[in-house]
């Protein structure tokens, strides 16, 4: 039969490893002949000396290998508590701890390194320096590069290195990847998996710093799968009328919180809250109005507080769906800045009942930064109505919500 290209050197590859092999077993059989030593503690094992025979017989099988293209078994009970771990065995046991520490004086970085195939070096880096002690420290103490990959350049300077801090790092390797719709490069530092509703595939805690941080050149944070983000609302103790905001503490430039209600806080430079006003889901009501006076919809829901950090123009915008229960009465609507009405519209409905009108208002008004102003929808009949007479606010229900009523605000700078 004939000999394909490969086979000589797949063989010398063969010949190469189970030597390798027999020299592992050679070191094994000095060391298995040596005394044994107990620990610290007392609990050693006793490790009686073992017959050479039993171990060359072992060397045996690897040599035949070679010749015969055998490859050599795992051998059994590789390593247990007191014993080396073995590479490339499955029964290695282990009923305690096992510790992996830097010698002393030492700051190896990383302590315990997984290298995928065609790794570009280095894939080791100098220890951490630090101006508390430990001052020079090994990290990560496990890293992990994955096949075709490389230590990404960090610094200024940039400088081969693992991306942060962390005592576990791992750095994505480099694999394009088959699918349906054709090749996909792929490349990913870390994953995670959970399962059913409640399973978590990546989590991160902290006292009172960040959960999970993440930064690129590109995208900081995505969501891959459904496009759902969920976030709760903030605790009462954080709330300066809970269930209702704004937060009760001083913010970082652009965080963004809801409160127990659901209305979502943003804060601009300065440590200023501000209300991204979602409206109310509710349906409102206004009886017996003077046909004069104006009134607020909603002092609690449809109300904004802005101090700008910058002069700038102000659009603001209210919308909702109008209609009357009372013939005759037309529903007035207007936009309240700082207690005078900035701009009001007025909805139909004069000979007819139960008839929504969606409603929307426009104004524009000037703003001076550290200047704080309040903006509120306000509402009227357009002339006076009966004591039990009634005008309302927002359509429906369907599947048990109102159509919503919207206050919000643009903040363009002066030029």
């Amino acid at each position: 039969m004939g000999r394909s290209p490969n086979t000589g050197s797949q063989r010398a590859d063969q010949v190469a490893n189970l030597t390798a092999q027999v020299e592992a077993l050679k070191a094994r059989l000095e060391k298995l002949e040596t005394p044994a030593l107990r620990n610290g503690n007392g609990t050693g094992h006793d490790r009686r000396p073992q017959s050479r025979r039993n171990l060359l017989k072992l060397a045996g099988a690897a040599a035949a290998g070679a010749a015969g293209s055998i490859v050599l078994g795992a051998i059994p009970a590789a390593a247990n508590d007191g014993d080396s771990i073995t590479l490339g065995s499955e029964t290695n046991a282990g009923q305690t701890p096992t510790a992996v520490i830097p010698a002393s004086g030492t700051a190896p970085s990383p302590l315990f390194e997984a290298v995928g195939q065609l790794v570009t070096p280095p894939t080791t880096v100098g220890p951490t320096v630090s101006t508390t002690p430990p001052l020079a420290q090994s990290i990560p103490l496990i890293g992990a590069i994955g096949p075709g990959g490389k230590l990404p350049p960090i610094g200024n300077p940039p400088v081969n290195d693992f991306p942060g801090y962390a005592p576990i790092q791992g750095v994505g390797g480099e694999a394009t990847i088959a699918t349906s719709t054709g090749p996909v490069f792929v490349s990913e530092g870390v994953n995670g998996f959970g399962f059913t509703a409640v399973g978590i595939g990546v989590a991160g805690d902290s006292d009172v710093g960040y959960g999970v941080v993440g930064s690129s050149g590109g995208i900081d944070l995505a969501t891959g799968g459904a496009g759902r983000i969920l976030q709760t609302s903030l605790l009462d103790d954080l709330l300066t009328s809970p269930p209702s905001g704004p937060p009760s503490y001083g913010p970082n430039d652009f965080e963004q919180v809801r409160d127990g209600n659901g209305l979502l806080y943003v804060s601009l430079t300065g440590g200023t809250w501000v209300p991204v006003q979602f409206g109310g889901l509710n349906q409102y009501r206004l009886t017996g109005s003077n046909g004069t006076t104006w009134m607020d919809m909603d002092a609690t829901n449809l109300k904004l507080t802005i101090t700008p950090t910058f002069d700038c123009v102000a659009l603001l915008t209210a919308n909702a769906d109008m209609w009357t229960s009372a013939a005759g009465l037309n529903q007035d609507l207007g936009i309240s800045f700082n207690g005078a009405i900035a701009g009001w519209k007025e909805s139909g409905g004069f000979a007819g009942t139960f008839s929504p009108n969606a409603l929307f208002l426009q104004t524009m008004v000037q703003m001076t930064h550290g200047t704080t102003y309040t903006i509120k929808i306000q509402w009227k009949t357009n002339k006076a109505a009966g004591a039990s007479q009634s005008i309302w606010a927002g359509a429906g229900p369907i599947n048990g919500a109102f159509s919503p009523t919207r206050l919000t605000a643009q903040l363009f700078v002066n030029p």
